[in-house]
């Protein structure tokens, strides 16, 4: 996996993170996923959709993982608390920093990408969107500012990546939890019909992507401040 480590300690590691190179295996992996979420979209999305349609109904199951972002939020809240008590302040400040920094910029992305895509939703969900199931419409409408068009990327995709995959740098003795996270997120949005594969991938994408290279700029300027001092 990408998440290196300085230490193998068995708490979060509070020493600075390690820039992550951009290897060839790393470059291929987006590179496959984004292929992936292209071809997807192009061509596996409307069968997917009719599909869970047909067969998937909502339950318990579907629904609590869907909400697996909203976890990830609060253990990254929870955390962003407890650094400032004198007791954790040092074990935590590299982390405390990332972890904001992440949060706004994934947000940012997240609002500013969906507008720019402006692709409609697999179901109708809220004030009569147009939708696949429901008008046989799947397209993208780039700039819309309408909900009904902000299907791609997955915003609940994207934060749960960018957590997870920040989480797996800190605690990788964790790392099944936080690879579960990120798989059971897409399970309870595709079973749900909530968004298309595509989106997913995509959104998984680019959440990975923005930790990947927050933690390697946070790194590089963290660096360089202390060389300066």
């Amino acid at each position: 996996m990408i998440y290196a480590t300085k230490n193998a300690s068995d708490k979060l590691n509070p020493s600075m993170p390690i820039p992550i190179p951009f290897s060839h295996k790393i470059l291929l992996a987006y590179l496959l996923t984004g292929v992936l979420a292209l071809l997807s979209v192009a061509f596996f999305d409307r069968s997917i959709a009719e599909f869970m349609h047909t067969h998937s109904q909502s339950n318990f199951l579907f629904e609590g993982f869907s909400k697996i972002p909203l976890l990830l939020e609060i253990l990254a809240a929870a955390i962003v608390l407890l650094s400032f008590h004198a007791r954790y302040q040092t074990t935590l400040f590299h982390i405390r920093r990332i972890i904001i920094l992440v949060a706004i910029i994934a947000s940012s992305i997240r609002v500013a990408a969906k507008i720019i895509f402006g692709r409609t939703w697999p179901e109708t969900w809220t004030k009569d969107n147009l939708s696949w199931i429901s008008d046989g419409v799947e397209a993208f409408h780039p700039f819309s500012l309408s909900n009904s068009f902000h299907s791609f990327p997955s915003g609940h995709a994207l934060l749960t990546f960018a957590f997870a995959s920040l989480f797996w740098r800190f605690a990788p003795q964790y790392r099944l939890v936080w690879f579960l996270c990120m798989i059971a997120v897409i399970i309870g949005q595709l079973g749900q019909n909530y968004h298309y594969l595509g989106d997913l991938l995509a959104g998984g994408l680019i959440g990975t992507l923005v930790t990947h290279l927050t933690i390697n700029r946070y790194s590089q300027f963290f660096q360089a401040q202390k060389k300066a001092q």
